[in-house]
């Protein structure tokens, strides 16, 4: 039921944009999912897909599944900050934080209509309202623990997730708070970001190597077609 909830989510939500398919950063990312999947300890491979969105976010699904978007993947300063923001996204399947907020939102009722085969305007537009909504803090710093606990577990560095905290901290505080694409937020606040970001980037250190080999990475980044060339770090 998990997995078929996850799926009308998904489909929901990206209903509009296709999904990414050029084999060699498939490949990649599955590479990469299987190496954070086996870290994080969970029963059920994560399913992960990145769709082509001009939108700078991910989102966890029900059913241990995650979405990237295509603005996100090219946009990231490298592999680790992919697997960071994959980490704290799976943190947040692992709490089951998608099914709990899809009760809040829609309400008892009409997740039981949709586990019951129900297909009401609510049900089809389930995706959409999940999309635009934040957990909780508790929520993030639950997920937070997680992701830390996975990128340890699975030799990743951590300052990939603390750069990606560093830099929402800073559209945090900047005038494009609250701009948004679609009526979607282009980069869901974080509560704390600051903090949060110095919580990865003080990790302890560890044994650990990329999250992917430079040809893997560029695999990903060209996952949806040609990408732009790598940014610069600021």
């Amino acid at each position: 039921v998990r997995d078929r909830l996850g799926q009308q989510v998904i489909a929901s939500m990206t209903r509009s944009h296709r999904v990414c398919n050029a084999p060699a950063g498939v490949a990649a990312l599955d590479t990469l999912g299987q190496r954070l999947s086996a870290a994080a300890g969970s029963t059920a491979k994560f399913k992960i897909i990145v769709v082509n969105w001009k939108l700078l976010n991910a989102f966890a699904a029900p059913g241990e599944q995650i979405v990237l978007t295509r603005e996100l993947v090219e946009n990231a300063r490298g592999p680790d900050e992919v697997a960071g923001v994959l980490a704290h996204e799976m943190g947040h399947g692992l709490e089951r934080h998608p099914e709990t907020a899809l009760v809040r939102v829609v309400g008892v009722s009409a997740a039981l209509e949709f586990m019951m085969g129900g297909s009401g305007s609510t049900i089809a537009n389930i995706g959409l309202l999940l999309a635009q909504l934040n957990y909780t803090r508790a929520a993030e710093l639950e997920a937070d623990g997680h992701s830390l606990r996975i990128l340890k577990t699975a030799g990743i560095p951590t300052g990939g997730i603390g750069g990606v905290f560093k830099r929402v901290a800073k559209v945090e505080g900047s005038a494009t708070v609250g701009k948004t694409i679609g009526g979607y937020d282009i980069l869901r606040t974080h509560p704390q970001s600051a903090e949060r970001a110095k919580r990865a980037l003080d990790q302890p250190p560890y044994p650990a190597t990329p999250a992917l080999t430079d040809a893997d990475w560029q695999a990903l980044r060209t996952i949806c077609g040609a990408a732009p060339a790598q940014k610069a770090e600021p």
